[in-house]
């Protein structure tokens, strides 16, 4: 790693610097709690049992995780954290975190709600959106077009296209970028094939549509370079959102039931080679593509970096962003943003009782990403502590 990145991500000042002395308070205690598994499991257990038996706990968690994890219960509630971000040159992505139904009708009013986020996107001049295809299309029927149990042209796949094309059709109006997130290996055949259709359709001058790859799945860097090579022969532009992944666990369990080989990376250090391989290449290939990276891991982001300066690639090109999650990583967002990167936050909202799984998911990931909630409580630790002596 370069000497002069060496430090690069462990200036306080700057991290939390949109944090009050209260805000810092609570976020030291939430950290604290996450650093341990055991009082996670134990806090995980409580969520459940308030959505479970309706208990009302609602200002409780509201006051506490609710509110370092999420902008508000509607988008309007979130308007706020939009403009204290924008200050700081950082964007932000707006995602309602609630399960989608798995019915037609809630099909239709998952399509509905993304379009007037889209709109709301445009109005705000928000750059992204994450669309989830299982709640356009029954994750069972996915996993049929995936596996050819069921054809292309059947009608619930053609439903399912006509809602994506409403979509990306709003996105266009409006100057709004797609990005198509990446779900569980049995259904990804029929996410991969639809992405790749709307970008050879809606990405000819520009991305309009990027597919989101997990470099925790084998193959992953193959996959990049075969359609990034079929890109280029059909002239569009390949869009790459590259996240570590989601679905570990349960793959590897599937992979044990069913009998066949799992399609996880073998360690963390492949995946981390995986997610580092493709990002050189999609960058030595920027000119036929975009790169929009979800990492919460310092290295990563420096390896980036440095891979953009190899390539003469300015820290504004609009063809590269670095995200983060609300609540997490305010070091990289806030000191990536600071020396003129393009940087997004994504922010989750919606009502209390209906996020209580992912606000169980992201007490999960903390506590069990290798030193992921320590680093954050040390550097609040750090941050209240040269408060102090200013004082």
């Amino acid at each position: 790693m370069d000497k002069s990145t060496k430090n690069l991500f462990n200036n306080t000042k700057l991290a939390f610097t949109n944090k009050s002395n209260f805000e810092l308070r609570k976020a030291y205690f939430l950290f604290s709690v996450l650093d341990y598994p055991i009082l996670t499991k134990i806090g995980n257990t409580f969520l459940l049992l308030v959505l479970k038996l309706k208990l009302p706990f609602k200002t409780i968690i509201k006051k506490t995780i609710f509110n370092h994890f999420c902008g508000g219960e509607t988008i309007n509630d979130c308007k706020s954290t939009f403009k204290s971000l924008k200050k700081y040159n950082i964007s932000a992505m707006p995602e309602y975190s609630v399960e989608a139904e798995s019915s037609l009708e809630g099909f239709e009013n998952y399509k509905n709600d993304c379009i007037n986020i889209i709109d709301f996107l445009g109005h705000e001049k928000l750059p992204f959106i994450a669309i989830k295809c299982t709640g356009l299309m029954d994750i069972n029927l996915l996993e049929k077009i995936s596996s050819k149990e069921l054809s292309y042209e059947s009608q619930e796949y053609i439903s399912f296209k006509s809602r994506m094309l409403e979509l990306c059709d709003s996105a266009i109006k409006n100057n709004v970028q797609v990005l198509i997130d990446a779900e569980e290996t049995w259904i990804q055949d029929a996410i991969d094939n639809l992405a790749i259709e709307l970008m050879e359709k809606y990405n000819k001058k520009s991305t309009v549509i990027s597919l989101t790859h997990q470099c925790y799945r084998t193959g992953t860097l193959d996959k990049i370079k075969k359609n990034i090579k079929e890109a280029r022969q059909k002239k569009y532009y390949y869009g790459v959102k590259l996240v570590r992944g989601a679905y570990m666990e349960k793959e590897r369990d599937r992979a044990i039931e069913k009998g066949y080989s799992s399609p996880i990376q073998p360690s963390k250090e492949m995946t981390d080679r995986e997610f580092n391989k493709s990002l050189r290449f999609t960058i030595n290939n920027i000119d036929y593509s975009s790169l929009w990276i979800g990492s919460h891991n310092e290295d990563s982001c420096k390896y980036l970096m440095e891979l953009m300066e190899e390539n003469n690639i300015s820290s504004d090109d609009n063809r590269v962003w670095f995200s983060q999650l609300f609540g997490m990583s305010d070091n990289i967002s806030f000191t990536l943003s600071d020396i003129g990167y393009n940087v997004v936050k994504l922010i989750p909202y919606g009502p209390i009782e209906k996020t209580i799984p992912y606000l169980i998911r992201r007490a999960n990931e903390n506590s069990s990403v290798k030193g992921q909630s320590n680093r954050q409580f040390t550097l609040i630790k750090n941050e209240i502590n040269r408060r102090k002596q200013l004082n």
